[in-house]
This record gives structure tokens, C-alpha cells and sequence, in this order.
């Protein structure tokens, strides 16, 4: 799924939530982001305290970094004009490091396609290898998990042509949920700040 998908699914997601301040003192915030209607579905949570930041949604990231001591200044500041920042925010995860990335079919595919294109192109490739790979892996093969398509891409073999060493070849992308855990921060983060202006104003 693209990141594109994501922040769509996370817009639709939110679009009717509201925010809680279920605690706050200086540093220390416990705030819950949830619709009315819907209760826990979809709802999130960010708790800070000094030097970190924990998201709850559907998954559970603890941030932390010895630097910054406000952890919602640290997320506006690497923030991208109006986007997320996973590449830098995923350094800082203490927990949960083993849901920030995952087997990505897309990519997969991708990177299988364009290595096929390229021999083609180059003339190494036998003719039809087009259909052949299509048919034995795509629509046959068990491509699915990592472990899965990486055999078939061992296994395959069209008139003597091999796809070589692959095992470079990196198939990991962001997970969703983890993407939907940095749209949850930064949106979080809007929304607590426009709060604090109103209350101040």
C-alpha cells in the first residue's frame, strides 16, 4: 500500500474525531482522539513525558531521544510541510521497531518486473520471459511473505535464464501501520496545538 493510500485512509479515518485531554501537566500529556459515534474504532492516543512519546492505535510506537525533552516539538520540527517524516522518525522508535517495516508485494513486483525489463532490453532474456514470469510467479506462485517469493525467484527457471543472485534485492516498505501511526502523531499534534491557542486567546 503507498503512502498516498495511507494518508487518504487516515483522513477518512479521523474525519469525525475529537480530542480528549485525559491528563496534563507541562510535559506530561495523555491526550485520546476518538469519534463519538465510533468509540474505540479508530481512536489513538499519544502520551508524552519527558524525552518521550508513546502512539496507541492499532499498533503501539514508543519514540524517544535524549535531546529533546518535548517530544511534540521534536515531531513539528522534522515534521514535512504538510506530510509525515517516517525515514527520520523511525530512528527514533524504542518500541515497536519490529512493525516499521514489512514484506512488500508491490515492491517486489516491481523490482521483478523492471529486472525483467532490463534483460530484455539488453538481450539476455529468452523471448517470452514476459509471460513466463507472470504466469509462474505472479498468478502460481506463493508470493505473499518474503520467504515465499524469494523461493519462487530461486526457483524459477525459463530455457536456461535464471534471475541470478537476488538476495540484495530488499522488499521491505513501511508498514501501514506504522505509516498510520505518523499520520496519528502529526495530526495529534495539529489539532493539541490549535487547543492551546484557542484556550490561550
Amino acid at each position: 500500500m503507498k503512502i498516498a493510500d495511507i494518508a487518504a485512509r487516515f483522513k477518512r479515518d479521523t474525519a469525525t474525531h475529537e480530542m480528549t485531554v485525559k491528563h496534563k501537566d507541562g510535559l506530561y500529556r495523555h491526550l485520546r482522539f476518538a469519534s463519538p459515534e465510533r468509540g474505540s474504532f479508530d481512536a489513538f492516543e499519544l502520551i508524552t513525558w519527558p524525552y518521550n512519546l508513546v502512539v496507541k492505535a492499532g499498533w503501539t510506537f514508543h519514540f524517544d531521544i535524549d535531546a529533546t525533552p518535548d517530544m511534540l516539538a521534536l515531531f513539528r520540527n522534522t515534521a514535512f510541510s504538510g506530510e509525515i517524516n517516517p525515514s527520520y522518525w523511525q530512528e527514533k522508535v524504542r518500541a515497536g521497531r519490529d512493525e516499521i517495516e514489512g514484506f512488500c508485494e508491490d515492491l517486489f513486483e516491481q523490482q521483478v518486473k523492471q529486472h525483467v525489463v532490463e534483460a530484455i532490453r539488453s538481450g539476455d532474456a529468452p523471448r517470452g520471459i514476459g509471460r513466463e514470469v507472470t504466469r509462474d510467479i505472479f498468478e502460481w506462485g506463493d508470493i505473499s511473505h518474503e520467504a515465499g517469493a524469494r523461493a519462487e525467484l530461486e526457483a524459477f527457471s525459463y530455457e536456461g535464464w535464471t534471475f541470478g543472485e537476488t538476495w540484495e534485492w530488499k522488499f521491505a516498505d513501511y508498514t501501514p501501520g506504522f505509516l498510520w501511526s505518523c499520520h496519528a502523531i502529526r495530526h495529534g499534534i495539529t489539532v493539541y496545538d490549535a487547543a492551546q491557542k484557542q484556550v490561550a486567546s
